[in-house]
């Protein structure tokens, strides 16, 4: 399934208010656009939503943000920001791939490093995705909020 690389911040219950109080704190806080640094691409078998990304420097101001909306929707701790670029899920049953193990997403990766020159990004468009109660099912998710 084809998507946007995206950096996820964290995960949002379906609670209008929670979704209003996330969207005043991204308002108020004026640290968008935020810009990060790329310190490498990966390429590797950690889930299926983590298999090649580009990492990216938890500055301080993405480090206040993300955990600023953490506490604000009650959200478990982040694992380490990352933009996404490639998932290992089948297209149809939306299942791991298995025939994409360790070496070939480290090929994957590899070929994007090199096609990515950018040694930045501007993050400054935020969004709520709703994933249709089936987190693991790409096709159904989809912007239900822009902040």
């Amino acid at each position: 399934m084809s998507f946007h690389p995206h950096l996820t911040v964290c995960g949002v219950p379906g609670d209008p208010a929670v979704l209003d109080a996330a969207a005043a704190y991204v308002k108020q806080c004026r640290l968008l656009p935020l810009t990060v640094a790329k310190t490498a691409v990966t390429g590797a078998v950690i889930t299926p939503f983590r298999a090649v990304f580009i990492e990216v420097e938890n500055s301080p101001g993405l480090g206040e943000f993300r955990e600023r909306l953490r506490d604000i929707v009650g959200a478990p701790a982040l694992i380490p920001p990352h933009i996404s670029l490639f998932y290992t899920l089948d297209r149809t049953s939306q299942g791991h791939r298995p025939d994409l193990g360790a070496e070939r997403l480290a090929a994957i990766a590899a070929r994007c490093a090199d096609a990515i020159k950018d040694i930045d990004f501007t993050l400054a468009r935020p969004a709520v995705n709703s994933t249709g109660g089936a987190e693991t099912d790409v096709r159904g998710w989809k912007v239900i909020r822009s902040l």
